[in-house]
C-alpha cells in the first residue's frame, strides 16, 4: 500500500505532540528541579521537531520523496503507529510506587525515542529529496540524542534514588 506524505505528516506530528505531552506530564511528578528542567527542555524540543516536520512537508507539497512504496516503512507504520507509543502517565503512576513509576515512565521514553529515531531513519533512507533528507538526518540525530539523554537521566535518577 502506498504511503502518502499526509500520512507521514500525521504520524510525525503525533509522535512529536505525544512526546511533548508525555514530557510535560512527567515533569509534574519530578521533584528535583534539575531533572524537572531537563524533562521540560525535552518537551520544548519535541515542539521544535513538530514544527520542522510540518514545515518540511507543507513546503514540498505532494512531491514524491521515494518512500511511497517502501514495504519496510509500511510495516513499521502498521505495526508501531496504530496505537499511542507514549504511555498514559496517570496509569503508570496510579499502579506503581513513585520510584518505579518514574523509572517505568523513563523506560517508555527510551523505547519511544528509539522508535522515533528508527522512523526518521527509514524516511531518510528512502528519501530522494536532498533538502528533506538533510532535515530527516537532523531529526533522526535529535531523536537519537534524546534517547541518550533519557538513558542518562534514568541512570542519574536511579543512582540518586538509591542513595536516598
Amino acid at each position: 500500500m502506498e504511503i502518502s506524505n499526509q500520512e507521514l505528516l500525521e504520524i510525525s506530528l503525533k509522535i512529536e505532540r505525544d512526546g511533548r505531552i508525555f514530557y510535560e506530564e512527567l515533569s509534574k511528578f519530578i521533584e528535583d528541579s534539575t531533572i524537572k528542567e531537563f524533562i521540560l527542555v525535552m518537551a520544548r524540543e519535541e515542539v521544535q521537531h513538530e514544527k520542522q516536520f510540518k514545515k518540511m512537508l507543507e513546503d514540498k507539497g505532494g512531491s514524491a520523496y521515494g518512500w511511497e512504496n517502501q514495504s519496510e516503512l509500511r510495516q513499521l507504520i502498521d505495526n508501531r503507529f496504530q496505537t499511542d507509543i507514549f504511555p498514559n502517565l496517570d496509569e503508570i503512576f496510579q499502579q506503581l510506587p513513585k520510584f518505579q513509576g518514574i523509572q517505568k515512565a523513563l523506560e517508555f521514553a527510551i523505547e519511544t525515542e528509539k522508535v522515533s529515531s528508527e522512523f526518521y531513519g527509514l524516511l531518510r533512507e528512502t528519501c530522494r529529496d536532498y533538502e528533506v533528507k538533510t532535515l530527516l538526518i537532523l531529526l533522526e540525530k535529535a531523536e537519537h540524542e534524546h534517547l541518550q539523554r533519557v538513558q542518562a537521566l534514568k541512570e542519574h535518577y536511579l543512582k540518586k534514588t538509591l542513595k536516598s
